[in-house]
C-alpha cells in the first residue's frame, strides 16, 4: 500500500493519550489512526490475570523510558470516576 507522510498538530493531552495507546498495542501512531478510520474491530481474547499483569508492567516499563509524562494517580483517578459515572 503507498503512504503519504504528513504532520499534524495535535493537543498535547491527546498526543499523550495515544502515544501511551501505542506503546501499549505495540503499534504506531498511524496504525491506530488507521485502524480508528478504516473501523477494524478490536478483537477481545481472554487472558489470564498473571498475563494482564505482566502486560501492564510491561506498558509502565515502557511509558518509564519514553519521554511522555505521565500522571498514573491522575489516570487512576480518572479511570475510578468514568467506572462511578
Amino acid at each position: 500500500m503507498d503512504t503519504i507522510r504528513t504532520t499534524i498538530s495535535l493537543p498535547v493531552d491527546l498526543h499523550e493519550e495515544l502515544r501511551l495507546l501505542s506503546i501499549k498495542k505495540k503499534k504506531s501512531l498511524g496504525d491506530l489512526i488507521e485502524e480508528k478510520f478504516r473501523g477494524k474491530k478490536k478483537k477481545s481474547k481472554k487472558i489470564s490475570i498473571s498475563e494482564q499483569i505482566k502486560k501492564d508492567f510491561a506498558l509502565f516499563d515502557a511509558t518509564a523510558r519514553s519521554s511522555v509524562k505521565y500522571d498514573a494517580v491522575r489516570a487512576v483517578r480518572e479511570d475510578r470516576d468514568r467506572d462511578n459515572a
